[in-house]
């Protein structure tokens, strides 16, 4: 799954190195639902989104089983509820990638 309206070269060049046959580019919620039901296998995401983007989609990916790790030199789940939030930025996720296992 890739982002309908904010795909990047970065994120076209991650799909290209694991060796992704195919993708699809729908809507955020939608992509963590896709990867739930087993329909999808990895959402790479390397651009800004903000928890209100990710949160409930997120939940849904990982009641299914699913994960949602970010990117960097020590990846870790995807976190919410971070404590700066009296500007936008402080509800700002960082680089990640969800899949299904």
């Amino acid at each position: 799954m890739a982002s309908r309206l904010h795909n990047n070269t970065e994120t076209l060049a991650f799909l290209e190195q694991i060796g992704a046959a195919d993708f699809s580019a729908v809507g955020s919620s939608l992509k963590f639902c896709l990867i739930a039901e087993g329909e999808a296998d990895i959402y790479p995401r390397f651009g800004r989104t903000m928890e209100w983007d990710t949160a409930a989609g997120d939940a849904v990916l990982r009641a299914a089983g699913g994960k949602t790790m970010t990117v960097g030199p020590e990846p870790a789940e995807l976190r919410y509820g971070k404590t700066s939030k009296f500007r936008a930025e402080g509800f700002e996720n960082p680089f990640f990638v969800s899949s299904g296992i």
